[in-house]
């Protein structure tokens, strides 16, 4: 347990007042499992001497710097907590091959000595992160082509992770800020595959006759991968007519040649036969 002790300040025999502050603690929001991760904690004594820093975890001590110990360095044992001796000093502690397990809330503490014991703590979260995913998120959609005015849902899935993965979808390259779900499935080991749906309607009379649709999977800034682009195509509001047209047209542009050819056809065989009468005479 933690034991404040009087967090007054102390005006010394020349006026000057000794006071410990501008507390600030830096803990890593996420590292991945197996890597080494620093904390450090900067603070100002203002003239005051420095009496011990503190580190916890849930607030059970792991690590403690005392100047006027010999060793100044003493480290306690917790359970998956490895500290690196030698890196780590009265502004910083480096815990190395951290584990998942060790996720959670890391308090420094600092105090300042006789007479003042003033004791400042401060608190900050951090998140082991087991190894991230080797595949990447996947999109799919109700359509492959749309009309303006149509309503498109699509839905990303990411793998499975610990901790689930953050979804962000991209329209045309652009960041969609907000989406109609999120889901997260949760697996027996711990791990989780986030689920995410995007409902869109399609602009009518758009200059771009094309969307891009394409998710983003992310866990903190440790792990960051992108889905394939699924590519809906814009077509028109009416394919049959303008088929039919189409065809019809044509038929008319080859009909009038064709009855041209039977004429020419049916003089030919007229002249033939007439010809042909004059010889026998």
């Amino acid at each position: 347990m933690i034991h404040f002790r009087d967090a007054t300040c102390h005006r010394n025999h020349e006026g000057t007042v000794n006071t410990l502050k501008s507390l600030h603690i830096h803990v890593p929001k996420a590292v991945l499992t197996g890597h080494d991760a620093e904390l450090t904690c900067s603070y100002e004594l203002e003239g005051a001497q420095l009496y011990s820093i503190r580190w916890y975890r849930n607030m059970i001590e792991f690590y403690r710097y005392v100047p006027k110990e010999s060793p100044a360095t003493k480290v306690f044992p917790v359970a998956q907590i490895k500290v690196d001796v030698a890196a780590s000093d009265q502004n910083r502690v480096v815990l190395t091959e951290v584990d998942r397990t060790l996720t959670g809330e890391y308090q420094c503490e600092v105090s300042a000595d006789a007479p003042l014991f003033h004791t400042d703590i401060k608190s900050a979260e951090m998140v082991v992160v087991a190894e991230p995913p080797l595949t990447s998120p996947n999109v799919t959609s109700d359509r492959l082509s749309y009309i303006g005015g149509d309503h498109i849902r699509a839905n990303c899935s990411s793998p499975p992770s610990l901790p689930a993965a953050n979804i962000t979808w991209y329209v045309n390259e652009q960041m969609v800020p907000g989406f109609t779900a999120n889901h997260v499935l949760n697996f027996s080991n711990g791990y989780a595959s986030s689920l995410a749906t995007l409902e869109l309607e399609a602009a009518l009379h758009s200059p771009v006759p094309t969307l891009m649709i394409r998710c983003e999977a992310s866990i903190f800034d440790v792990w960051r991968s992108t889905s394939h682009t699924l590519v809906l195509r814009e077509r028109s509001a009416n394919p049959a007519s303008a088929l039919g047209r189409s065809l019809t047209g044509a038929a008319t542009g080859t009909c009038l040649p064709t009855v041209i050819v039977l004429i020419i056809q049916f003089f030919l065989q007229l002249l033939l036969q007439r010809y042909s009468g004059t010889s026998i005479r």
